[in-house]
């Protein structure tokens, strides 16, 4: 014999022996927990999201680096504030080039190193 599964709805407060799940809490740092709804309340909860389906969104954004150079003074005031560089990968699946720097540095000694 099996004991019934019993929860307490998440919006009435009744205990209902017909639970239906209406989202589930992730958490970072244990185990996450159920929330539970009685038949009768869980049209009134939106539907769940699929974790999977939040991380594939995040991938279709346009990975971007930015780069801001300035000279800071002996006072660690920025003193003269100069270009801002904005670099975007082509697609959604390309990553921005791997390098030292990037746009690769020009002085003489980088130079020499590149070669």
């Amino acid at each position: 014999m099996t004991r019934p599964t019993m929860r307490v709805c998440a919006r009435c407060q009744r205990t209902t022996d017909e639970p239906v799940l209406v989202h589930e809490v992730h958490a970072a740092t244990g185990p996450g927990f159920n929330v539970y709804a009685c038949p009768e309340c869980a049209p009134h909860y939106p539907p769940t999201t699929d974790p999977l389906d939040i991380l594939d969104s995040a991938a279709r954004r346009r990975p971007r680096l930015t780069l801001r150079v300035y000279k800071v003074g002996a006072d660690g005031i920025a003193t003269d504030v100069g270009s801002k560089a904005e670099i975007h990968a082509g697609g959604p699946n390309e990553p921005i080039p791997h390098s030292s720097a990037y746009p690769p540095c020009t002085c003489p000694r980088c130079r020499r190193a590149s070669q």
